[in-house]
Formats: C-alpha cells, structure tokens, sequence
C-alpha cells in the first residue's frame, strides 16, 4: 500500500476504531442538515455557536427558541438524577433576554458575536441578579450586587445567561462530587465524574445543555472536565482574561477559559472575554487577536515536542494507544515529532501546592467579606464539605510559612518556567494526555485504580495540567479518542504566553482533520 492509502487508513482509525464501544450516537455534526432532513432537536442542540449564530443571522432560528430547547433538555437530561450540570438555572431571565435579542435580530441589528446565543455560566463567577454559590452551602442565597467582568464581556458580546453550573465547592477539587447540590456527572457515563472543578460546565457543553460554557482553571479545573467530557477546553496565558468578580484561589495560577464542542468557538468566546480588566491587576493590555482568522492552515512543517518522561509515565494503556494514534495522525499531517524533557517538574506538586494554600485563605475570606463583612473560614468552616474543611480550615490555623511561599512563587516557579522554555526551545508546541487516564468512577474521590493500584485521585487527575497551570502557559484540549468503554480521552496542547492564535489553530487543524467527537447517547 502506498503513502496516501496507508494515511487513509490511518484517518479513518482515528474516526472509528478510536471509537468503538463508546455507546454513542453522531448528532453532533450537521449530518441530517447536510442530506436536506430537517434535524432533530438534539441535532439542532448539539451544533456549534457558529452553526447556531449563522441560523439566528440568517432567521432560520430564534434565539428564544434556542433558550427554550436548552431548558427542556436540561429538564429532561440534567435533573438532580440526571447529569446535575446546573446548580441555578436561569430559565425566565434567559427567555426575557432572549425575546429582546430577537427582536433586534428582525431588524437585522446584532449586539456581537454571540448575539442570542445561550450559555452557561461556572457558579464560581458573579452574576448580578442570579445566585452564584461557588458550589457551597455558605453562600446558597448570595446574590452579588455585580457581574464578573467576563459576564459582562459575554452579554456585551450578545450571549444569554442560561445559568450557573455545578461545581466541585469554592472549586477546590477535581469530582464535583459536591455534598450540597449533588454530584455533576459524566454524560458519557452517568456513574461517572465529569471532571472538575469546572464539572458542571464540561458535562453541560457536553450534553448539550447549553450552547457553550465558561470554567476556571487552577490547576486542569477546564481541561481536566473538558477531557473526560469529550469537548474542548481552553485555558488562556494568565493575564489574557480579566478575573475581576471571580471567586479566586490564586491570582498566580487563576484563569477564566471556555468549554465547547468545537475549537472555533473556543476561539469565538476568547476573541470576546479577552482584555484588560480594572478589578484585575494582573490582567494584560496586550492586544487581542482576531483568533478566528487564525483557523486555518494545517500542521504541516511543524515542529512538537513529546515529553515522554513525567507526563506519560504511569498513564492507562488506552490512553497511552490513543496518544500513540494521535501523534501518528499529526505526523500524517505533516508535524515532526521530537521526544522532549520538561526539567524541574519533580517540584511541581509541592510549588503548585505551597502557592494556592498560602494564597486562597487570603483571597476566600476577602471574597466572604462582600456577603458577611466578619467572614473568617473559621466562622464557616462547620458549613464547608469534609473534602474542602480539610485543606481550607488546615491552611488558616497551619499556614504555608512565608519563606516557603516567597521561594515558590519567586524562585521554584521560575525553575519551571525555564524547564518549559528550554522544552519548547525550537517547537511550536508540546503533546500530551490531558489526563492519565478516563474518568474515575464517582465516589472515588480519595483513592481511584490505575495500572492495578490505588493511587490518590486528587494527584493524579492533576498531574499534566497542574503544571501548565503554576508556570502561565496557555493549554487547549482536544477530543483525541475513547476507552474500549466509551469514556472520552483528550489531548493537551501547549504552548507558549500569548500565543493561543497559533495553539487554537493547531488545535483545530488536529480537530478537522479526525473528527473524532460524537455527542453522548442521552
């Protein structure tokens, strides 16, 4: 067989074989539409914020038809027994917003790129006039007096606020198996996690119950849920997105990033939350790229970087067989492949570690203050859930000496950043799995299986992402495969700061080019 047949093949293995067994049906990608059918409501669901934006510019579809097929499906689908992707649906705000979206849409005036397009929204960002929780029962009725500044950049941009998604609490933690709303879970596998903290978010985008949505990322909180939902998920250079009205855990390590089926609008929702943001010092005046210009081009004559030690050592086989083909299909691509090491990741968990627990108790209470002026995490520890009381209440009466935290932020942080510049030295970007392997079961939020062991769930669902996460750098993840079970697999991409107009279009040149997604069998 010759060159072109045998990447045929390879093409058509990444679309099949990668997933066999999942047990799900393709509704995600215009298929009815293409044949002249009219699609079903699932179909019409699943689409893409750029399917659905062209539908409501051209008046095929209205915006309030949109929210209301949403929220049939999220009362069908996500119900407390169901996925429990929300933890406040915002059902008659949304159809308000969205009549008078299409009443500016008949006249042909669009208030911006994602005018009528409902999306859903982490409970750990302010909204005005809708509850944000942060997934405890501390704040189960606070009502902040403003929108987080990405909100606001969302409405101003035209998007519909479905509601607020279910969240692993104050988003410490990777399950969302949270002990106040119920546990989020996977659409792929009911008994499964979702991933978190974003959980509800990437289980929402997943199943379709919105038409995109918005995470955080600490340390994997949108890959990590992105991942083993099968989407997409961004996480921009610290800085690009302002963070003024998050609920933080670090402003060293925090970043707002989205969560959807398909890269483009990855790209369509960063165009409109990125820029400076007063309430964020941290946040950057750099200019913003079109980043939807950037989508095109392939991977031809680019260079990656595999960095095997770390990253792929102690990862379950079928997520080992599902990079292995990923990297083929790159190569087939037209990318080169160079096995690379990322130095000084031996001090990443404690860096990571040293940094958020010296940070968040500060940045808690400073946040509990808007809604009790005398909040301490002492007052409430009582109130938090025993995986969160733990390390929270710990930190405050045992915290993170200075010196320590000053030789972590100042000097060991440092020693990664130079790990992963010399790692990319020469490369556009680096590979590697999202997760070490498919989502663990719910419950087993202290000890999961992997390789025949117990192993802590914590460390090893963070393990690479958390350092992407504590260096700045800009990670997107890609749907790469499925487990022999069906459960999605994901590959991370990294690159350098600033530098997501060349991440998002790699990603989406792998995305075109396998077109491995397939929406959930709900």
């Amino acid at each position: 067989m010759d060159g072109k047949g045998k990447e045929i093949d390879r093409r058509a293995f990444m679309k099949t074989t990668l997933a066999a067994g999942a047990g799900v049906a393709l509704t995600g990608s215009m298929s009815h539409l293409a044949w002249g059918k009219s699609p079903t409501d699932g179909d019409l669901a699943d689409l893409s914020l750029f399917q659905l934006s062209k539908m409501i510019r051209k008046g095929e579809l209205t915006s309030k038809k949109l929210v209301e097929l949403y929220l049939e499906r999220i009362q069908k689908f996500g119900g407390p027994n169901g996925i429990n992707a929300y933890i406040t649906v915002a059902g008659d705000a949304a159809l308000r917003q969205a009549e008078t979206l299409d009443e500016l849409a008949k006249q042909k005036k669009f208030k911006g790129p994602l005018h009528g397009l409902p999306i859903a929204i982490k409970d750990n960002l302010d909204t005005k006039d809708i509850k944000t929780t942060g997934g405890s029962k501390i704040l189960a009725s606070w009502l902040p007096p403003n929108d987080a500044h990405v909100v606001k950049k969302l409405k101003d941009a035209g998007a519909i606020i479905l509601g607020k998604t279910n969240m692993h609490e104050f988003a410490f933690g990777i399950t969302t198996n949270n002990p106040h709303y119920g546990p989020a879970r996977n659409p792929y596998d009911l008994s499964r996690i979702p991933g978190g903290s974003s959980g509800g978010s990437g289980a929402a985008a997943a199943a379709a119950l919105c038409a995109g949505a918005i995470g955080t990322d600490t340390g994997g909180s949108v890959r990590i849920p992105a991942a083993l939902c099968g989407v997409v998920g961004l996480k921009p250079t610290l800085g690009r997105v302002g963070r003024g009205g998050m609920m933080y855990l670090s402003f060293t390590r925090d970043v707002i990033g989205s969560i959807t089926r398909t890269v483009s609008d990855s790209a369509l929702i960063l165009k409109a939350i990125s820029g400076p943001d007063e309430r964020d010092p941290e946040s950057s005046s750099i200019t913003v790229p079109n980043y939807i210009s950037y989508l095109k081009g392939g991977l031809k004559g680019k260079k990656f970087g595999v960095p095997k030690k770390y990253f792929f050592e102690g990862i379950d086989p079928e997520t080992q067989n599902v990079m292995d083909e990923a990297i083929k299909e790159i190569k087939a691509m037209g990318g080169s492949i160079k096995e690379v090491e990322v130095k000084h990741m031996d001090i990443a968990t404690p860096t990571g570690f040293n940094i958020v627990l010296a940070e968040c108790i500060y940045l808690m209470e400073d946040y509990l203050k808007a809604f009790d002026p005398e909040a301490t995490i002492e007052k409430y520890a009582e109130q938090l859930g025993p995986d969160v009381k733990g390390p929270l209440a710990g930190s405050k009466s045992q915290p993170v000496p200075g010196y320590v935290y000053a030789k972590s932020v100042r000097e060991d942080r440092n020693k990664m950043i130079s790990g992963f510049e010399d790692a990319l030295s020469g490369l556009e970007a680096l590979l590697l799995p999202t997760t070490p392997l498919p989502a663990a079961k719910i419950g087993e939020d202290v000890e999961t299986e992997l390789l025949g062991e117990k192993v802590n769930t914590f460390l090893t669902f963070i393990k690479n992402c958390d350092p992407v996460s504590v260096v700045g750098y800009p990670a997107i993840t890609v749907p790469a495969g499925y487990s022999s079970t069906g459960l999605p697999i994901g590959l991370q991409i990294v690159s350098r700061p600033w530098t997501e107009d060349k991440l998002l279009s790699m990603a989406y040149a792998f995305e075109q080019a396998t077109k491995v997604r397939k929406a959930p069998k709900l």
